[in-house]
Parts: C-alpha cells; structure tokens; sequence
C-alpha cells in the first residue's frame, strides 16, 4: 500500500478529514506502522501552523489502516516537548 492509498483509507473512513487537513508527509515503518503528518487548512497561519500525527498500523491482508494514535500540535509544542525529551527524562 503506497502513501496515496493510506491518505484515501484514511479520508474514506472518516478518520481524517482532507477538507481539513493536507497530507505533508508519510512515513512507513519497518514494524507495519505509519506515520503521517498533516498540516490544518484552517487553523493557524502559514507562520504558525497546527499540524496533526497519526500513527497507524497497515492491515495489508484487510486494505485497512487502523489508527493507533493521534495528536494535534503547534511548533511551540515540539519545541517545549524536546526541551524534556533531550535531557533524557530527567524529571522535574
């Protein structure tokens, strides 16, 4: 299943709407996973976008796509997200 078909699967089942969000970047795991970033066509600009992730598991057999995770985030997100994750779980 290529990245075209995956976006369709997902539109199709309601999972992610492409009226609302266009498809940036899909990256498919060794483990049978995806990852798929989109970007929102409304919400946020061009400088500051909102962006949405999916991780999903690729059922060839069944032509489906099952989405495992999804989270909706800013840069601002990341940048605060990394700021923990680089100093290896420190803690607070």
């Amino acid at each position: 299943m290529n990245a075209r078909e995956i976006i369709e699967i997902l539109d199709e089942k309601g999972e992610v709407s492409l009226e609302t969000w266009k498809a940036v970047s899909v990256k498919k795991n060794k483990d049978g996973t995806v990852d798929v970033l989109y970007k929102n066509l409304h919400v946020g600009t061009d400088d500051d976008p909102v962006f949405l992730w999916i991780y999903a598991n690729i059922v060839e057999e069944d032509w489906d796509v099952r989405v495992l995770e999804r989270i909706t985030f800013k840069r601002e997100d990341l940048a605060w997200l990394l700021r923990y994750v680089v100093k290896k779980g420190e803690g607070l």
